[in-house]
């Protein structure tokens, strides 16, 4: 990859998103096992405190706003890493009730949210002047699994360790280290790229977008898969609360799920990009239908490690299936925005997907959650026929 590109700055701030999720695991615990609230409740908390993912396009105009002079999207990645500082740093002195909890997850996740797309805005400019055809995004993903890897397994070990009280204040303690070296990286290392003159998006000009037929099917396919309801909250509670498994296995699970999914994205990258993304998209719905149905049989937690492995890397492949379909959907002339709009669909439906499993676990319960899953999955596969795709 060219000597000029930045590639540190792409890993650095990818990790800084997956290596929050240290606190995932703990926050799981703190909410349910000590707290003692519902599935219902528990997705209630994670669809509002993602509010900042469902309006990424916001942060796409701001970013532009920022992008208008060099140095200014420096300067907004300052603001939003010191402001995180200062987040961590309340939680760790206090801790976290119900209240505190909303407020405090739902401007972390804006801040990290806004950082998110500041880092797009960055890496779309390379891909494009050094023609990388993805490169930058298999790197920033790779870097995101990393800190995955690493947040399941530390992450279990502080949870099997301490109270979730003391472990929240521990896990926010720990993922403090990275957006400092985060921000020393930005003032002494990084050097911004020249931004384009090209002329800015309106919300005006991306609307006739919306009058297209074809792609407001796609965005109806996107929609139905990524709303089928989750049954991942309740296949926590089931682990936990029926068969006894222990945090640290739970952590193993993590750790093995997210590096069966990195080999997953390289293969991806490495063979089946050159597939026909429609056979692809087929797939990834059967595959997603029939394998969740696996879970209705887990007598033992070492079923759950043997699902892992056994699907582990296709989970892989047909996720990246799905990013490539964002792509590849997205009208010319208006990649920036309307690939926001994409993405922060994607983002409430997969967050609506999970508090809709929550309400289904505690009105129907644990199998009923995950047939339905299943079912209204395998129901996407009837939009594919109609959509319009191209090898890619």
């Amino acid at each position: 990859m060219k000597k000029k590109i930045p590639i540190l700055f792409f890993i650095i701030i990818y990790f800084n998103q997956g290596f929050y999720d240290l606190s995932s695991q703990i926050i799981y615990y703190l909410t349910r096992e000590t707290w003692g609230l519902s599935a219902t409740l528990i997705g209630l908390i994670g669809f509002i405190t993602s509010l900042a993912w469902y309006i990424k396009i916001l942060w796409g105009f701001l970013i532009d706003k920022f992008a208008s002079k060099k140095g200014q999207i420096r300067n907004l990645l300052y603001i939003n890493y010191i402001s995180l500082l200062l987040l961590y740093s309340y939680i760790i002195i206090y801790g976290l009730n119900f209240w505190s909890l909303l407020i405090t997850l739902t401007l972390i996740n804006c801040f990290i949210g806004c950082n998110d797309v500041a880092n797009d805005s960055v890496m779309v400019k390379y891909e494009q002047k050094y023609k990388l055809q993805g490169k930058l995004q298999s790197v920033q993903w790779i870097s995101l699994g990393i800190a995955g890897l690493i947040t399941s397994l530390l992450g279990a070990y502080i949870a099997d360790k301490f109270t979730s009280e003391l472990g929240i204040r521990i896990s926010y303690l720990i993922v403090s280290i990275v957006p400092i070296i985060t921000l020393l990286y930005l003032r002494f290392k990084w050097q911004e790229p020249i931004v384009s003159k090209k002329k800015k998006e309106s919300f005006k000009s991306i609307l006739k977008y919306f009058k297209n037929k074809q792609f407001l099917l796609s965005l109806l396919f996107i929609a139905c898969f990524q709303l089928s309801p989750s049954f991942g909250t309740a296949l926590m509670i089931k682990a936990r609360e029926v068969l006894y498994v222990d945090k640290m296995f739970l952590g193993y699970l993590g750790a093995t799920g997210t590096v069966l999914g990195i080999l997953g994205y390289l293969l991806y990258y490495w063979k089946f990009y050159n597939y026909n993304l429609k056979k692809l998209l087929y797939f990834t719905v059967i595959f997603s239908a029939i394998t969740n149905l696996f879970y209705l049989y887990i007598p033992n937690q070492w079923y759950l490690l043997g699902y892992n492995i056994a699907f582990g890397i296709f989970s892989g492949i047909t996720f990246m299936s799905i990013l490539a379909f964002f792509a590849i959907i997205i009208p010319k002339g208006s990649e920036g925005l309307i690939y926001a709009c994409v993405t922060a669909l994607s983002n409430l439906c997969v967050k609506g997907g999970s508090l809709f499993g929550g309400i289904i676990y505690d009105n129907l319960g644990y199998n009923w959650n995950v047939i339905i899953s299943s079912i209204l999955t395998f129901v996407c596969i009837f939009f594919i026929s109609y959509l319009k795709i191209e090898k890619i």
